[in-house]
């Protein structure tokens, strides 16, 4: 057993005290009594609240079923708002994003901006109080909440959790809740919310059996790689030159994955933290890569790629060029949920 299991094990007991904190929690927004006492409010929004969340800690592929629903329901004609809280960004408070400035807006609601232009993005760490603006000062049809599952401050009318084969990992200690394993719920509790979508990604095969009635399966499909200019390369383009990855995201093995199902090698994948914001060192560090493997193309993820969108002429001027692997989420059954979505639009 490593010494980051020992440490788990040693976090056990804090890990009870969370688990009855949820419970105190709930129950304290489910008592009127109590919500009276406490001052503890339940908004309400005129505005149907699609919320996707998960109930694991670490990258399930949130932004991807955002973007991939909300491209469809813009499709259709509707009226987006999506809110997310921003993790990571040096802001406070609520504001439209409305620049690809990921140190003020964060990583993940630029990734959304970028790839939805027709739809509003926004940024709050309060949530509720970010929806009743939303309410006020907004004409949408629906609201699509990046994260909130486990935020009971707000109604939603649609809760979405996302599992991925982690969700079934057989390391017993990953299995309790928060701190010393990975769980922020219990399970069972993907058994309260209305979908459950299990997202292979890259996987050959998702799970043998389906979990209930409202499960329904995503995977990732590749498209292209693209640079800051648009040009565009395809997997056997790029298989034809020397290139290096890197990535910062929570789950590296997906983008691993990925030059797997492509049957490509990059001569070598350096990895950052997850939402890691790239420094002047980090840049160097990179060049240096280059210059050792003998390379002059770097491929890396989407969400890195708007997190160095600061280093564009550093890059010209090293000779290197930077692509992005553009992915994209394919929900099976799509259009049954996108029915489930439509049936909450108020007139």
């Amino acid at each position: 057993m490593n010494k980051i299991n020992y440490l788990r094990i040693f976090l056990l007991p804090f890990s009870f005290v969370y688990f009855l904190a949820i419970k105190i929690k709930e129950f304290a927004y489910h008592s009127n009594f109590i919500k009276r006492i406490l001052g503890l409010n339940i908004y309400y929004s005129r505005i149907p609240v699609i919320c996707i969340g998960n109930i694991r800690v670490g990258g399930t592929g949130k932004s991807q079923i955002v973007l991939e629903l909300a491209k469809k329901l813009l499709e259709k004609g509707n009226r987006i708002a999506i809110l997310s809280r921003g993790y990571r960004r040096k802001s406070k408070g609520f504001f439209e994003v409305v620049s690809f400035d990921t140190e003020k807006n964060g990583d993940e609601p630029v990734l959304l901006k970028k790839n939805l232009p027709n739809a509003k993005v926004f940024v709050s760490e309060d949530r509720a109080m970010a929806l009743q603006k939303i309410d006020e000062n907004g004409n949408f049809d629906f609201i699509l909440l990046d994260d909130g599952l486990q935020n009971l401050s707000f109604h939603k009318d649609m809760k979405i959790v996302l599992i991925d084969k982690n969700f079934y990992s057989k390391n017993l200690i990953e299995r309790f809740l928060l701190p010393a394993g990975n769980l922020r719920e219990p399970k069972k509790k993907i058994f309260d919310y209305d979908f459950v979508i299990y997202n292979k990604k890259f996987e050959e095969q998702g799970i043998a059996n389906q979990l209930a009635q409202n499960f329904l399966l995503s995977e990732y499909r590749f498209e292209y790689f693209e640079d800051f200019e648009g040009n565009v390369l395809q997997s056997d383009d790029l298989n034809l030159k020397k290139f290096g990855a890197f990535c910062g995201i929570a789950q590296p093995e997906s983008f691993k994955k990925l030059f797997e199902k492509l049957q490509i090698s990059p001569l070598f994948l350096k990895i950052f933290p997850d939402h890691h914001r790239y420094g002047v060192q980090d840049f160097e560090i990179l060049i240096k890569f280059v210059e050792k493997f003998g390379c002059n193309h770097l491929v890396t993820t989407e969400k890195d790629f708007v997190r160095l969108t600061n280093f564009i002429n550093e890059f010209k001027r090293a000779g290197v060029f930077l692509y992005y692997a553009k992915i994209t989420a394919r929900i099976f059954d799509e259009e049954n949920l996108i029915q489930k979505i439509l049936c909450l639009k108020k007139e």
